[in-house]
């Protein structure tokens, strides 16, 4: 087994491969350029009708029978959320039987149909992946990296959760358990119909390589 240091050596120069390194330090202030800032969770969610890694489409407002919709951002290749693959399989356990769906959303532009099924195989996946071909649910959930994640509430399809999964993992360092698990508190909230405890945490993942649309660079061209 390696020693923690070497580990955690190794875990930096895979996630900084991958673009999960962390942010430059930021040139202006830290509230202007931290994730919330930059990319805020909208308060409602609209709908999506996406395709998973078998085919399967996935339309988000036909849910209304779910209790709770968690949505996790997904990328192939990246070392964190292929870390946070237990944890997320742990709390699928914990919520089997409360009908919570799970799903992931891949918004990255070069992670084709193929290699996202090649991925749920090897890290035994039992949730839809969703390719979101166009990166339009990506963009609309204002999300930045792979491995954050979103709470929905069916009920009103508000987005009452964004952030990690728990705080297990983060650049360079990997604990050997969770000390606060966000996403399960979270859904312990919604279930129960107490005051949600987080509303948004910022999480570490990879850069969801999110391309410019069409028409944003043909008004730059024409500018």
């Amino acid at each position: 087994m390696l020693r923690r240091p070497l580990a955690a050596s190794l875990l930096t120069v895979a996630l900084t491969i991958a673009g999960c390194s962390p942010p430059s330090p930021p040139a202006v202030s830290e509230a202007e350029n931290s994730i919330e800032s930059a990319a805020p969770a909208p308060t409602l969610i609209d709908n999506f009708r996406l395709t998973d890694q078998t085919g399967a489409v996935k339309e988000l407002y036909a849910m209304t029978d779910a209790k709770a919709i968690v949505l996790v951002m997904q990328g192939v290749g990246c070392p964190i959320v292929q870390k946070m693959t237990p944890d997320l399989k742990a709390v699928q356990a914990e919520f089997a039987d409360r009908n919570v769906a799970f799903m992931m959303i891949n918004s990255n532009i070069q992670d084709t149909p193929e290699l996202i099924a090649a991925e749920a195989t090897n890290f035994e996946l039992n949730l839809p992946i969703l390719k979101d071909a166009d990166q339009s649910v990506g963009r609309k959930l204002g999300a930045v990296r792979t491995a954050e994640v979103f709470v929905v509430d069916p009920a009103t399809w508000t987005i009452v959760y964004h952030g990690p999964l728990n705080d297990r993992l983060t650049y360079g360092r990997e604990k050997a358990a969770a000390d606060t698990n966000y996403v399960s508190d979270v859904l312990n909230a919604v279930l129960s119909g107490a005051d949600v405890p987080l509303i948004r945490q910022e999480a570490d993942g990879c850069i969801i390589n999110f391309v410019e649309p069409e028409h944003a660079r043909l008004q730059t061209r024409a500018g």
